[in-house]
């Protein structure tokens, strides 16, 4: 498992305290458009295919199953916030079922813990029942999947895809991560079921780029709106910095929505 130390440059995953793969590799082939025309990869794609190399021998686009790494968990002392998937999606179409309920029991038999799911494949979501110290998130549509360029009309299309899926999902936490804030998706998150969100700007290598201001200032006016916690990644400047975590809620769990 790796740690994700928070320091003051705020690189890394600074929502989190921990990675967990089991899973690893991902076949969504994500890239996003930068405004001066670049195009960025997956950083997780970059990483796989420089300093993690060795590991991701066949390339990131193979499914790599690692059940040597399941009990990971079980060896924290403390309760910690993990993040299940940073080199994956879980959800992805190409990852067996048996394999996602093996990842979910460990995390029934460690309910000390907290579970940070993202996913860009919502619908498979309902299929599943989750344990109540997972919370379920979805990630902003990027310019381009599975080798297809996504219009803007697909990109909203996805979003209230994402959205209502999350409806039916009966977890603590629903939320969704918005790196980059890439347009202005603000009319799409109001009335959404989400209790936290993470905004970020968009990165190509050691370059960023930020996001409109008044995308940012509406989509803070809604989330604020609807209670949603809000979190920012350190790529993003903005006036006043927010770092926050919802509170956690007890959830009956009695089965998706299908």
């Amino acid at each position: 498992m790796n740690k994700q130390y928070k320091s003051s440059t705020r690189r890394g995953i600074e929502w989190t305290d921990y990675t967990w793969n089991p899973v690893g590799g991902c076949q969504h082939g994500c890239r996003w458009t930068m405004p001066d025309g670049s195009v960025a990869i997956c950083y997780a794609e970059l990483v796989a295919e420089r300093v993690a190399s060795e590991i991701y021998v066949h390339g990131f686009e193979h499914h790599y199953w690692r059940p040597d790494v399941l009990k990971e968990p079980q060896k924290l002392k403390k309760p910690a916030r993990i993040f299940l998937d940073s080199m994956s999606d879980l959800m992805g179409h190409w990852v067996p079922d048996a394999q996602i309920e093996a990842v979910l029991d460990v995390c029934r038999q460690t309910p000390q813990h907290q579970y940070q799911l993202l996913t860009k494949n919502a619908p498979r979501l309902t299929k599943f029942d989750f344990p109540s110290n997972v919370w379920v998130g979805v990630s902003a549509p990027p310019s381009m999947i599975m080798g297809k360029r996504l219009t803007h009309l697909q990109q909203v299309r996805m979003v209230e895809r994402q959205l209502n899926t999350l409806k039916k999902v009966q977890v603590p936490v629903r939320w969704m991560s918005i790196e980059p804030l890439s347009f202005d998706i603000a009319p799409l998150l109001k009335d959404s079921p989400l209790e936290w969100a993470v905004i970020g700007a968009a990165t190509n290598g050691k370059k960023t780029y930020q996001p409109e201001s008044v995308w940012v200032q509406k989509t803070l006016d809604v989330l604020d709106a609807q209670g949603t916690k809000v979190f920012f990644k350190g790529n993003l400047e903005w006036h006043e910095w927010r770092e926050e975590f919802p509170a956690v809620k007890e959830v009956a769990i009695v089965g998706n929505s299908p």
